[in-house]
């Protein structure tokens, strides 16, 4: 989701930066388009990065999907009045955020899901219009099932991983 998201934000014109774990993960993101990228193993506290980054204003919009672990760092990164998008709960489902952060900074947390037809007509014909290619990062038959969900918990993917039959 993240890629796509980096995708999408792109083709609106926005300053992406993404958050990832490896060296070879930023060189990829960056040539996805993404105009900033810091590894959280090497810089733990990356929230501090990013303020960097924006000048001290934070962001405007934040794509969550860490969850957990990541939510307390993403309201250090926030704007005053931004909104971070709850896509994701890879690190773990309990709330342990500084929640005065929130009422503070004014910040709209919004959980996302699915959502309904007519946004998803929509975003068929933006991705038909531009072109965009989902990032596989490897595509298994289906009689390869318990790898790939062994792959998939690895976490090594880049992009999608995909079952075919």
């Amino acid at each position: 989701m993240a890629l796509f998201a980096l995708q999408f934000a792109k083709l609106l014109g926005a300053h992406v930066t993404v958050i990832t774990s490896s060296e070879e993960r930023m060189a990829r993101a960056q040539a996805l388009g993404a105009d900033a990228v810091i590894n959280y193993r090497a810089t733990p506290e990356w929230a501090k990065a990013t303020r960097e980054l924006t000048g001290g204003k934070g962001y405007d919009l934040i794509m969550e999907l860490g969850g957990e672990k990541t939510l307390p760092q993403s309201l250090r990164c926030i704007r005053p009045g931004g909104m971070i998008a709850m896509i994701g709960i890879l690190s773990g489902t309990a709330m342990s955020a500084a929640l005065g952060l929130i009422i503070t900074r004014q910040v709209r947390l919004q959980g996302i899901t699915v959502g309904h037809r007519d946004g998803l007509e929509a975003m068929m014909r933006a991705i038909d219009l531009h072109r965009l290619q989902p990032v596989v990062d490897r595509s298994f038959a289906f009689e390869e099932l318990k790898e790939a969900m062994a792959y998939l918990k690895s976490g090594a993917q880049f992009g999608k991983v995909c079952i075919a039959h």
